[in-house]
């Protein structure tokens, strides 16, 4: 195919072509007359032998029977003779047994047993070779009845096909030889006339690239006034039609493309230039955003998503999350979905509305929502443009907040009302110890004073853990081991898990470092958090305590999740709140979440709840790594 590329003039190259197209087509068309001629031949050839074996074995039938050896010869005889093709003729009994044969130099033997014929069939053709020479053998039984008494066996030569086939690839040769003559004569005349033209054409343009040029041959392009309704005027180019053959006027037309497209080239230029600053700008601001932005078309399948957006629902790729979401899946509640759109088809906009999303684990993300549509030359909706603000941290800290401001208030009152009852309570118990010291124990007011004491004792175990909530008594800080911390917990507690069917799971980092706190009152917690587990568990269920090191590697992270019921949403801010507590009267005092909050708080740590009703709840405690101080130490 590299013909056409080497260096040679184009009419050199048309007539090669039309050469080679030539020799191509009467090569194609020999390769496929011989083909069909060949095998028309050789068919034609097969037919005459049978129909000479098939004659031959009919009139065979009498000098069989009648064993007339000579008129046998004289049949075979007058075959062979008939056609110079035939190479042999011969008779054989029904035992492959030869009666007679044209043979002068002997018969061959091999030819005996070459061709075997069955009686029902009429005639066996088959190929054979003989001294370089090949030649079709035709076997027809000779039947008497249903008798078969011999067969008729005729040699054909494959000569005279052959040679015809070849007369025929020399008629195409002669053929071809006048065609490629006649076609280069044609070929040669087109070109000549085609590179005439050409070549002025390039004379022309070599003339116009050196500036030699007549004054008919000026410019083609003339400008015109333009006016433009609210632009100013301007000047737009026209072709002047000049005379000339087609190839003149060729060369003036591509003298005024190549001025406009360099004219639309320099514009399209510049406005790439701006378009491309465009793009780059508000591309980097996309791509470089903290907060979510997308591009959904009009139904809510998303278009695009900025890769911050990808990492705060939680997927690893752009793909990924288009496929599987659209705006109002990503929307948990369905309600809130359906106000959504219904505003922004009214408004043609929402600004900061606050909505949950759901990520890719099935979290919630709290978010405020602010979206437009882009509307087509209909007033359809086409797309929706929007971002997405994630402000879970910051409902957290409000939450936070309110809790700390509410722990607060309620320490402040629960330090004064356990200063009031805590010395009429030293008194009660006071006097009711000395009842029972004079009391007898006959008496039956003993029973009485001892159930007095009991319950005085009671109350004032509670004010003291009022007071502990309220003043957050002095913390010892020390190098504590969690995991050995948790392990001591773990071992008093054992064994009434083990008694109500609760199997307790461990999963340490054994490379948990060591942090400074008060290892007693860390032990407090996690009491608490185990006794609080059990309890919500009741009987049956697993309790796992995992320790590890968190995402910012600046802390501890210790998780606390047992498999009960869980907690019901509404309670769910008030959980942490000083007598709180959803457990049967006389079963708890509700302070023990409060403690363990105020004794993470004083390690400048943080508790965080979440439950799914039915499936369970998970306690995280945080507490930083390293040297600290406690709040009472910063004040």
């Amino acid at each position: 195919m590299r013909l056409f590329f080497f260096k040679a003039g184009i009419r050199t190259k048309i007539n090669l072509g039309i050469i080679t197209i030539v020799l191509v087509s009467v090569l194609l068309i020999a390769l496929a007359a011989s083909q069909i001629v060949s095998r028309a031949l050789f068919q034609e050839y097969r037919n005459r032998g049978v129909s000479l074996a098939i004659n031959l074995s009919a009139r065979s039938e009498d000098p069989i029977l009648a064993m007339d050896f000579l008129r046998m010869r004289r049949l075979i005889g007058e075959v062979t003779t008939s056609a110079g093709d035939i190479l042999y003729a011969f008779i054989q009994d029904p035992d492959g047994e030869i009666l007679s044969h044209t043979f002068t130099d002997g018969f061959p033997v091999a030819l005996k047993t070459a061709n075997h014929v069955r009686s029902t069939q009429r005639c066996n053709v088959r190929l054979l070779a003989a001294e370089g020479d090949q030649f079709y053998d035709f076997a027809a039984p000779v039947m008497v009845g249903e008798f078969q008494v011999g067969t008729i066996r005729l040699g054909l030569l494959r000569t005279q096909v052959t040679s015809t086939v070849t007369e025929l690839w020399w008629a195409i040769f002669a053929f071809a030889i006048l065609s490629i003559v006649v076609s280069d004569t044609v070929g040669f005349s087109l070109a000549r006339n085609l590179t005439t033209r050409i070549k002025r054409l390039q004379a022309a343009s070599e003339d116009m690239i050196m500036g030699h040029r007549e004054a008919d041959d000026a410019s083609p392009l003339v400008d015109v006034p333009r006016i433009t309704a609210g632009r100013e005027p301007g000047k737009a180019s026209v072709l002047k039609r000049l005379d000339g053959d087609e190839i003149h006027q060729l060369s003036e037309t591509f003298d005024a493309m190549t001025a406009t497209i360099k004219r639309y080239i320099e514009q399209l230029a510049a406005s790439k230039d701006v378009l491309a600053k465009s793009e780059t700008k508000y591309r980097r601001i996309f791509e470089d955003s903290m907060d979510l932005i997308f591009v959904a078309d009009h139904d809510g399948r998303l278009l695009d998503i900025n890769p911050a957006g990808i990492r705060m629902l939680g997927y690893d790729s752009r793909q990924n999350l288009m496929a599987r979401e659209t705006l109002t899946s990503l929307i948990i509640s369905p309600d809130d979905a359906r106000e959504l759109f219904a505003d922004i088809r009214r408004n043609g906009f929402v600004k900061d509305r606050e909505c949950i999303l759901r990520t890719r684990t099935g979290g919630e993300l709290a978010a405020l929502l602010s979206m437009t549509v882009r509307s087509g030359p209909a007033g359809r909706i086409t797309e929706y443009e929007g971002i997405v603000k994630d402000i879970t941290q910051r409902k957290l800290m409000h939450r936070q907040l309110l809790q700390a401001d509410r722990m607060a208030s309620l320490g402040q009152l629960a330090a004064g009302v356990a200063h009031e009852i805590n010395n009429p309570l030293g008194l009660i118990l006071g006097y009711t110890q000395l009842l029972l010291r004079e009391e007898a124990d006959a008496t039956g007011y003993k029973d009485d004073l001892q159930t007095i004491e009991k319950q005085t004792r009671n109350c004032k175990k509670i004010v003291e853990d009022l007071l502990n909530f309220a003043r957050k008594s002095g913390t010892l800080l020390s190098d504590v081991n969690i995991n050995s911390a948790l392990d001591a917990v773990i071992s008093v507690v054992r064994n009434q898990l083990e008694l109500d069917n609760i199997l307790i799971r461990t999963h340490y980092d054994d490379h948990l470092p060591e942090i400074a706190g008060d290892t007693e009152k860390l032990k407090q917690v996690f009491m608490n958090m185990l006794i609080n587990a059990r309890q919500a568990i009741g009987k049956n269920g697993t309790i796992t305590v995992v320790t590890a090191v968190d995402a910012d590697g600046q802390s501890v992270m210790i998780t606390f999740k047992d498999d009960g019921p869980g907690i019901e949403p509404d309670i769910m801010d008030k959980i942490f709140d000083p007598f709180f507590t959803t457990k049967p009267t006389g079963q708890g005092t509700g302070l023990g979440l409060s403690v363990s909050y105020g004794i993470i708080e004083d390690h400048q740590g943080d508790i965080q709840v979440s439950s799914e009703v039915g499936r369970g709840t998970e306690f995280r405690i945080r507490l930083p790594m390293g040297k600290q101080t406690t709040k009472q130490d910063a004040m």
